[in-house]
């Protein structure tokens, strides 16, 4: 049988495992090859979905999202689309086809290729089995822990978590793993205990140049439920970096970024750089981008109803009296792409709750959470949804919850302000205190946790630092408003708040100890 199929300006070798356009290798996932392999050893050929299950997957049971996802993306490897199909043709209900000529010769000499450009691939992590170190029993351990990591990794929006094989195992180099597995991330962790002490050394490496891009150290005392303790230390650190490298390596040298790269930018500006009004609108102007690039990517369209949703709440985008409808608009397109994922769940049920329609909300956010119980998006929001319910027991459960499985970016500081109010509500004054402190330490230009932290001095009679928050409340948002003020904070306590801003306002800036006078 052939063992070079060329169709178009690719070829496919079938022996080196590779796919080329002209001198350069176009990465793909093993499982995509044997993909085109068997569209190109039947060109013109209608096959059937029992047939590409039984030939790709050997018979396995695979769901119907896996086999669209293995299509769509050997579509992506060609530079095709579901609606051009210029390659691969789609006849609903009967099946897919190569539908252009292929012709067949013998394999190609191996080191007759220049070595593979730096071009985009599709993000994929790759887990080393987890070392351990001085210690018999940390082998179970280590096992376990390999697994829940790329469980608990997964939710990262558009990165895939490459399963775990010994040949992969066994390839040092990770520039290897890039060029036979199509792998762009891996990830090291060393187990060791000493003493009284659990540690993990842990380090993220590119496979381009096989360059370490991330590494730190985690510790936490010996005892019960020791190993998750870790797990989630580890995990709120090395995601956001992740997601940084997940943007990166979605980037191509030269021509156009496509949706999912545009799409990707955002979400990383957003957890990275803070939710401030400069980063909400331009996070806003590429997603409405990657929308028009692909209108039928669900992330795209969830993410747009959160942020125009959120930004409408809390006066981080333009009032406008359209934005409820076209939130609404925005959240009844994403499930109609997409009403299984427990991420988008979780962003169209946030996003829900901040235009109003919390009943809702509720089913779409506890449905998030049974399908992925480390979703701390859907937690936070079901906590903010039962802070608006003023079921403050639940709201601190909830957003408790979610922070602490949540990556340690510049968004636990809106969540962090949310849980500050919530224990506010139940009377929790000191608790409420450090909830706020802490958010305020997450990010120092937003105002919300400001808002929050003069809210809990001004309950807690302690003048001079509910003068000193609201102060840092003009800094960080210069233009704060009563409708802002009330959102947050609610009806009575808000025009509390707002009347001592606007004091300061009329009277200049005062010194932190001097008198404030109370509204009645």
């Amino acid at each position: 049988m052939a063992e070079v199929f060329s169709f178009g300006d690719f070829q496919l070798d079938k022996a080196a495992f590779e796919l080329r356009r002209g001198p350069v290798i176009i990465p793909v996932e093993p499982l995509v090859l044997d993909l085109l392999t068997l569209l190109a050893e039947h060109p013109g050929v209608l096959l059937s979905r029992d047939r590409l299950v039984d030939a790709v997957w050997q018979g396995r049971i695979v769901s119907e999202s896996t086999v669209s996802t293995a299509i769509k993306s050997a579509r992506r490897a060609l530079g095709d689309t579901g609606r051009d199909q210029k390659y691969i043709r789609t006849i609903r209900g009967r099946g897919i086809q190569l539908s252009v000529p292929v012709a067949t010769g013998g394999s190609i000499a191996s080191g007759t290729h220049p070595a593979m450009p730096h071009i985009a691939m599709e993000p994929a992590l790759y887990i080393r089995p987890f070392q351990a170190m001085s210690e018999a029993r940390l082998e179970n351990l280590s096992y376990a822990l390999r697994i829940r990591t790329g469980s608990i990794l997964a939710r990262i929006p558009l990165l895939h978590i490459a399963s775990a094989f010994p040949e992969a195992d066994q390839l040092t180099d990770p520039r290897e793993l890039r060029a036979r597995l199509a792998i762009t991330h891996v990830l090291d962790v060393r187990l060791e205990r000493t003493g009284a002490m659990l540690t993990a050394d842990a380090a993220l490496t590119e496979t381009l140049g096989g360059l370490q891009i991330w590494a730190q150290q985690f510790r936490t005392a010996a005892g019960a439920g020791d190993q998750e303790i870790l797990l989630h230390k580890m995990i709120r650190r090395l995601e956001p970096r992740l997601m940084q490298a997940v943007a990166t390596a979605m980037r191509t040298d030269g021509g156009e970024p496509s949706a999912r790269t545009i799409l990707m930018e955002a979400i990383v500006m957003l957890a990275l750089k803070g939710w401030h009004r400069t980063t909400f609108v331009e996070a806003t102007r590429l997603i409405e981008k990657a929308i028009v690039l692909d209108p039928d990517l669900a992330l795209s369209h969830a993410h747009l109803a959160l942020l125009m949703a959120l930004g409408h709440r809390v006066g981080l985008l333009q009032e406008s009296e359209t934005t409820v409808p076209a939130v609404i608009a925005s959240v009844e397109r994403t499930l109609a792409l997409e009403s299984q994922d427990s991420t988008i769940l979780g962003l169209v049920g946030c996003a829900l709750t901040d235009v109003g329609q919390v009943d809702r909300a509720l089913p779409i956010l506890h449905k998030a959470i049974d399908t992925n119980p480390q979703n701390g998006q859907a937690k936070t929001a079901l906590g903010a949804t039962f802070l608006v319910k003023r079921d403050y027991a639940s709201a601190v459960r909830f957003l408790s919850e979610g922070i602490a499985c949540s990556p340690a970016d510049s968004r636990c500081a809106v969540w962090g302000s949310a849980l500050a109010l919530a224990l506010l509500a139940q009377g929790k004054l000191d608790d409420a205190l450090e909830a706020a402190e802490h958010a305020c330490q997450e990010d120092d230009r937003l105002y919300l946790p400001r808002l929050s932290l003069a809210a809990v001095h001004l309950v807690r009679k302690d003048q001079a630092n509910t003068v000193a928050a609201i102060l840092e409340c003009v800094r960080t948002k210069p233009d704060l408003s009563r409708r802002e003020v009330s959102a947050v904070l609610g009806g009575r306590l808000g025009v509390r708040v707002w009347a001592i801003a606007q004091s300061l306002t009329e009277r200049g800036v005062p010194n932190a100890g001097e008198p404030i006078s109370r509204p009645s």
